[in-house]
């Protein structure tokens, strides 16, 4: 399904095809949810957007978008997955990965059980992100978004998200910090 991915250029014009929907919604007062789901990096680029038309407004977004840590807290955090069988999983898209089984241990036990390695990353994930997700201005917004894709197309669920559209130059990623993220070892090949 990897050379079915919408390019970076085809998300974004994705994305302004739901907000210009969005906003027909809204001239026309109806009140509908509109949920983009699995990318954190949605809600950036409708702040960015939304800086450059209506700045007041996108103070409020960015409040709302960091109010509860943003992105942080969301897979083993804020979100699980229990699926049929009974195996819990940091949330609906890790079926690949089990923290543990209902039917042997009580949900609360294996979700406050940090002695798994990826589960104990992601409730303090600032601590082990990696590359641009790592030096991102927006990193309070997003929280580096889908560690489940980074792990399925780096290896590691502290690269970064691979589906991040947003521009170097948007997240603040400039000379001196991409510099750095070649000392560290940190540089990933992000897909285009």
């Amino acid at each position: 399904m990897a050379d079915e991915d919408l390019t970076y250029a085809q998300t974004r014009e994705a994305v302004d095809i739901i907000l210009a929907k969005t906003r027909q919604y809204k001239q026309a007062r109806r009140t509908t949810d509109i949920l983009t789901v699995d990318n954190h990096v949605d809600g950036v680029y409708v702040y960015l957007k939304l800086k450059k038309e209506n700045p007041a407004r996108a103070e409020e977004v960015y409040k709302l978008l960091t109010w509860n840590g943003g992105g942080l807290y969301s897979s083993g955090v804020g979100i699980g997955c229990i699926d049929f069988h009974g195996k819990v999983h940091p949330d609906q898209f890790w079926w690949h990965y089990d923290l543990g089984y209902v039917r042997e241990q009580p949900f609360s036990r294996i979700w406050t059980d940090t002695s798994d390695s990826l589960l104990r990353g992601l409730k303090n994930r600032r601590k082990f992100i990696k590359g641009r997700c790592r030096l991102c201005r927006f990193f309070d917004m997003c929280g580096g978004s889908l560690r489940v894709r980074a792990d399925l197309h780096f290896g590691d669920p502290w690269a970064p998200d691979p589906a991040c559209y947003l521009t170097d130059e948007q997240i603040g990623l400039d000379k001196e910090k991409k510099n750095e993220l070649e000392r560290s070892g940190e540089v990933f090949q992000m897909p285009v």
